[in-house]
């Protein structure tokens, strides 16, 4: 897919001059669809994903869960994907524009539950609980 690509008409006909054969945006449903030069075919593209924020809300929730654990342990254990989650968190936040907003909420819960992992351990969260 080229971003320098013109977008096709939104009512094509075969007459239609100078679009040449690509992925554009389908005008009915905003999906990557495949245009053949003179038509519509029925191959869509695949929907766009934001790995960060996925990675952002599965660390932020680990570190949240694991945190806790007393002796040390959940310091190595929760602590290291608590920060992970933040950073992939912001990571996510920022690609989640280009995207249309796709991430934006995973990105986010990431940021949220990896903040407050980290906050408690200031309290004593993993050392001495």
């Amino acid at each position: 897919m080229s971003d320098a690509q013109l977008p096709a008409p939104a009512d094509p006909t075969p007459s239609t001059p100078g679009v040449p054969a690509g992925w554009y945006a389908d005008p009915n449903s905003g999906r990557q669809r495949w245009w053949d030069g003179t038509r519509w075919t029925e191959n869509f593209g695949a929907s766009a994903t934001n790995g960060a924020a996925i990675a952002a809300l599965v660390l932020g929730i680990v570190g949240f869960v694991l945190t806790p654990i007393p002796l040390f342990i959940g310091l190595f254990l929760g602590g290291i994907p608590a920060i992970l989650g933040v950073i992939f968190g912001i990571v996510g936040l920022t690609h989640s524009a280009p995207l249309g907003g796709i991430g934006k909420v995973p990105a986010i819960v990431g940021i949220v539950l990896g903040g407050l992992a980290i906050l408690s351990i200031f309290v004593g969260a993993g050392t001495i609980w």
